[in-house]
């Protein structure tokens, strides 16, 4: 009896000394990742003051999901509070429109990467790294059309499930997305070529969600080659109000379309439905 409760008692010390090594491993880890900083080109652009392209900033700025992360007057909020992943709460972006100069805010959007070398956390700059000089001046604009408020400040705190997610390559930090999504452009129609405008569309708001390439990720989205069996009014329908084919739910998609893709002009949408069906012949 006594020879089996040292070996119990030896066998839970180890596995206490596992789990003290894993977690400090994971912290060690996940901290040298979320520390390393990059360089990015700081990068002037026009932005614009007049009413019209401060109007389509707000429309783009829908569209690309700002509201979803920042709150509806980009006042910042908390997204994510969970006690054992993290707490992730975005920047009020009133304030950073005025902490921040433009050429600042591009290299933040595009490049996911703040003025002291590190990178964002959370921000979707793979997807947003394609954005054009045009339509990322409007958003600017828009962001500092806005009167200051002191909403919520930034903060990420990461409990011990991000750390794990961070130190095993899972979760990444938005400069490490961009290169990813830079490495991806291979895969979609250059400016000029059939189908680039939907391609555009496609990279800059659909990528979060169904990955660099399209083809869907690990959380369940699918690879968007789906769009082929819907035709451009099934589509449109979609992109209006939610509902898929049978008038389905989507769990993330249908409040996705409603929220921001209601926003697409006609225009928009049929560029974005010729290039996804053109997918499956053209982008192997």
């Amino acid at each position: 009896m006594n020879r089996a409760l040292r070996w119990l008692k030896n066998a839970l010390l180890g596995l206490v000394v596992l789990v003290i090594v894993a977690v400090t491993s994971a912290y060690a880890l996940s901290e040298r990742t979320i520390r390393r900083t990059y360089t990015a080109p700081a990068t002037n652009i026009a932005v614009p003051t007049d009413s019209a392209s401060v109007a389509e900033g707000m429309r783009l700025a829908k569209i690309h999901g700002c509201a979803g992360c920042h709150g509806s007057q980009l006042e910042g909020q908390i997204f994510i509070d969970e006690p054992l992943i993290a707490r992730v709460a975005s920047p009020d972006l009133t304030i950073a429109a005025r902490a921040y100069s433009d050429a600042e805010l591009v290299r933040i959007i595009r490049h996911g990467v703040r003025p002291d070398g590190r990178s964002v956390v959370g921000m979707p700059s793979g997807m947003f790294s394609s954005l054009r000089d045009d339509d990322l001046g409007k958003i600017i604009a828009y962001i500092r059309s806005l009167p200051p408020s002191e909403g919520q400040r930034r903060d990420v705190t990461l409990r011990l499930g991000a750390r794990i997610m961070f130190a095993a390559g899972k979760f990444k930090p938005a400069a490490v997305e961009v290169r990813e999504a830079q490495a991806a452009s291979a895969s979609f129609p250059r400016p000029g070529e059939a189908n680039s405008e939907g391609a555009y569309l496609a990279r800059t708001v659909c990528t979060e969600c169904h990955g660099a390439k399209l083809e869907g990720d690990t959380r369940g989205s699918p690879d968007l080659r789906i769009a082929a069996g819907y035709t451009l009014e099934q589509f449109t329908h979609l992109m209006r109000t939610g509902k898929a084919l049978g008038d389905r739910e989507l769990e993330l998609m249908s409040s996705v379309a409603r929220n921001r893709f209601s926003h697409f002009t006609d225009d928009e949408i049929r560029a974005l439905h010729s290039y996804l069906v053109a997918r499956p012949a053209v982008h192997q």
